[in-house]
């Protein structure tokens, strides 16, 4: 079984799939991949540097993701040609791994399942749902201010047509037992599918 989970920034995708994983589920955290061929494949960094220019670049060399997303979430035209360069190679690599274990049930969190229309690359798909202000307090905690937050949450597409989208959807402006049980339930559903 391929699970999509997607859902607006800051709703508790992670989390949910991190459920999964209690349960058996192999997980693919699909930000985790951009992040690993940001520091990683040099073809992905050279395409970057060269349409971004190098004041994306740390002292060290490294992409410093801050400065790549200042520009890009300022700029849909440079969010989308960032798009074009990382998603290609982000599924190719998550479609790799489900392959080494074609049996296993795996989890996949894919930020942008619909707006990339990847929903026919899994079985089934499921959008974590909060409402704006747990987003908000949430992307706060992890340092963003309100300004940046809602430039990423603009930049997604409507969380209520994610959810429309989906086959299932999780609740998660209550506590983490309440999200767990969502998924406990789930799972029991999807193992009778």
């Amino acid at each position: 079984m391929r699970l999509g989970i997607t859902g607006g920034i800051g709703c508790g995708k992670s989390t949910a799939a991190q459920l999964f994983e209690t349960l058996g589920w192999r997980r693919i955290d699909c930000d985790a991949v951009v992040h690993g061929l940001l520091a990683n494949d040099v073809g992905v960094k050279g395409r970057i540097v060269e349409r971004f220019g190098a004041e994306v670049l740390g002292e060290d060399g490294a992409i410093v993701r801050s400065a790549l997303g200042a520009i890009v979430f300022a700029d849909s035209r440079a969010l989308k040609d960032l798009e074009a360069i990382l998603h290609p190679e982000t599924s190719k690599t998550w479609e790799g791994l489900v392959e080494t274990e074609p049996d296993a049930n795996w989890v996949i969190e894919i930020p942008l399942l619909f707006e990339k229309k990847l929903e026919n690359r899994v079985d089934l798909t499921v959008c974590v749902f909060s409402d704006l202000s747990s987003q908000l307090t949430r992307l706060e905690r992890k340092g963003m201010n309100r300004h940046q937050a809602m430039a990423r949450i603009e930049a997604q597409i409507p969380l209520s047509e994610k959810a429309e989208k989906a086959d299932f959807t999780l609740l998660n402006d209550g506590s983490l037992s309440f999200l767990e049980t969502q998924v406990k339930q789930l799972v029991s559903r999807i193992q009778n599918i």
